[in-house]
């Protein structure tokens, strides 16, 4: 699949139970991680999780 940039599903759609960087709960599903910028791009990328890394749409 190719990503449309800016999009930010990946950092929105899944629920996601392992820390974040500035989310140590991690987050529900559905909710904007609060690492996305105005644009939809990850602020934090290079520390992003596994679960961030390996996101499949």
């Amino acid at each position: 699949m190719k990503c449309h940039d800016p999009c930010g599903a990946c950092c929105i759609a899944p629920e996601i139970t392992s820390a974040l960087p500035n989310m140590p709960d991690g987050k529900p599903a559905g909710v904007r991680c609060v690492n996305l910028d105005s644009e939809n791009r990850c602020m934090e990328y290079e520390k992003r999780p596994k679960v961030c890394r390996e996101f499949n749409p």
